[in-house]
């Protein structure tokens, strides 16, 4: 069995909601607000890429989204302190139940829930779910298909900032529901079960929804806010997000101007062809994330959601989503202050020729599904292993993981210490090296590290990088990077000058070449004739 390389890519992050259970403090502001507590963490990022390549994802936690049943579906949870989500984008959710109340009117039973779905103001719902069976609800909240018809009731609020008190609870929950309890901010299901035999039987169903999630995304390209999935201003909306309500806290000096946003959202926003047909966004963030991880694991799992790569620069949060850059430099070796190191492999245990791991199905309920295994006919399987949370499409996760696999089959490295010109160059730049004679012209090479020297130069990390890393034909199979053959050194003679062979160089038997190729055999018996005209002419002068 191969070595299994574990790359979890799904994780938490954000704030905590406090609630009393069986029902609220007198404000629901109080009762469902968000708490201060935030995880703490410090970010360590240097002038390099940050999650470029696949192997940077080793060891994160899996900690996806909110608690779910055992098969992966979203569910209702009760706790007396738990953490609040973040919806962006597309996905069925459940939530914290922050409100519970029974209540008997003559002969009839009624249960009354409240359960927070997310700790911000979302676009707004498109499907219920009640179990595993998605039913149809009426204008007035009314459960009109399934085995619940009739008897249920549901209703969703956005989170609006002037949200008032739901009429209904206030005026059948006996005084524990009241005007003060508004959740503005707080995206909530009110749900109502009349008791009779048949839903008693039926049981307590898992009260779910499909929603479009934060709405207040701010799009450069357009100077306005509103609902948006496209990977790259999901990622600057979180990062820009106060760490009290559950995003990284970068401050505003330290995200990069609207032009370089806009143009990745634009990469993000490009049509791709689908496996199935048709076209589908390049990259988006569909997912949920919850409080209690550190904000960097959170940052890197939404890079590798869009097979990107991030780096701090001069200060700034550069994130750059999965895509063939063409070289802006090249690099001389009239620019060397020291020794390049050359690296043909990567180490073993950051090697991987096989990926294979699961994304989020929409069409399955939203549940775990995997995505086909990406692999080269290798005498020995090196798995990574691809938890791609915020992805639910089956095309998209598969293009990812041959992004992936190309990478990590992508192996030489370079060290290259520069002069001063070496301040021109920035992580993430493509870039050309002038230096045919060690056979490194031929590739191109993305800076994975940028760093100063003491003598104040700077030292490169290269990376090897190609157009063909991003290639996407659904209906192929990745191919390996181009090769590039390495340069021979010239033919080794095998006679002394005075033309005495020497035996251990000489071919095992007749006609071997002893390894060589056709073009050195013949170079060496050119060199032999040439020692045997040396020798005659140095004969006939005696």
């Amino acid at each position: 069995m191969g070595k299994v390389v574990k790359a979890v890519v799904g994780v938490a992050v954000a704030v905590g909601i406090a609630v009393a259970v069986p029902y609220l403090a007198p404000s629901l502001a109080f009762a469902l607000g968000t708490t201060t507590a935030v995880a703490s963490a410090v970010l360590t990022v240097g002038m390099g890429l940050a999650a470029g390549l696949a192997m940077k994802a080793l060891g994160f936690t899996p900690k996806v989204g909110a608690p779910t049943a055992k098969n992966g579906t979203p569910t209702i949870y009760r706790q007396t302190i738990a953490d609040s989500n973040i919806v962006y984008g597309r996905r069925r959710v459940g939530g914290l139940l922050a409100f519970f109340h029974a209540r008997r009117v003559g002969d009839d039973y009624f249960r009354y829930f409240v359960i927070a779905v997310a700790g911000h103001r979302v676009h707004g719902v498109l499907r219920w779910f009640l179990g595993d069976d998605e039913v149809s609800v009426a204008e007035n909240g009314l459960v009109t298909s399934g085995v619940y018809a009739g008897k249920a009731w549901l209703w969703f609020e956005r989170g609006m900032s002037d949200a008032e008190a739901h009429d209904l609870f206030v005026a059948e929950c006996d005084g524990k529901w009241t005007v003060h309890h508004r959740g503005r901010g707080i995206a909530k299901i009110y749900a109502k079960f009349s008791l009779t035999d048949d839903i008693v039987q039926a049981g307590m169903p898992n009260i779910t929804c499909e929603i479009e999630g934060k709405d207040d995304i701010h799009d450069p390209r357009t100077d306005s806010s509103g609902y948006a999935n496209n990977a790259a201003l999901v990622f600057y909306d979180w990062m820009k997000l106060p760490r009290e309500e559950g995003g990284f806290g970068a401050y505003s000096d330290e995200i990069p101007d609207d032009s370089w946003i806009a143009a990745q959202a634009n990469v993000c926003d490009e049509e791709v062809e689908l496996i199935e047909g048709g076209f589908e966004k390049r990259y988006t963030i569909d997912g949920l994330i919850v409080t209690g991880a550190a904000p960097d694991q959170v940052r890197d799992a939404l890079v590798i959601n869009c097979a990107g790569t991030f780096s701090n620069i001069g200060g700034e949060f550069f994130m750059r989503p999965g895509y063939w850059v063409p070289a802006s430099a090249h690099l001389s070796e009239g620019d060397l202050a020291g020794p390049i190191t050359v690296s043909a492999f990567t180490s073993g245990n950051e090697i991987a020729n096989e990926v294979q791991g699961t994304y989020v199905e929409p069409a399955a309920n939203y549940q775990a599904a995997p995505f086909k295994t990406q692999a080269q006919p290798l005498a020995d399987p090196r798995q990574m292993d691809l938890d791609l949370a915020f992805v639910t499409s089956r095309s998209r996760a598969t293009r990812i993981g041959r992004i992936m696999l190309r990478r990590a089959l992508s192996e030489k490295t370079v060290a290259w210490p520069m002069n001063v010109a070496g301040l021109a160059v920035q992580a993430m730049d493509t870039v050309q090296l002038d230096t045919p004679r060690y056979g490194l012209a031929n590739y191109a090479w993305t800076v994975s590290s940028w760093k100063m020297s003491q003598d104040f130069g700077v030292v490169l990390a290269l990376r090897e990088e190609s157009p063909e890393v991003y290639d996407w034909v659904p209906s192929e199979s990745p191919a390996l990077p181009p090769h590039v053959p390495v340069a021979r050194p010239a033919p080794i003679p095998t006679r002394y000058p005075d033309g005495t062979a020497i035996e251990d160089l000489q071919p095992a038997e007749p006609g071997a070449t002893n390894g060589m190729t056709a073009a050195e055999a013949a170079a060496l018996a050119a060199l032999d004739a040439d020692a045997a005209a040396a020798m005659t002419a140095s004969a006939a002068a005696l």
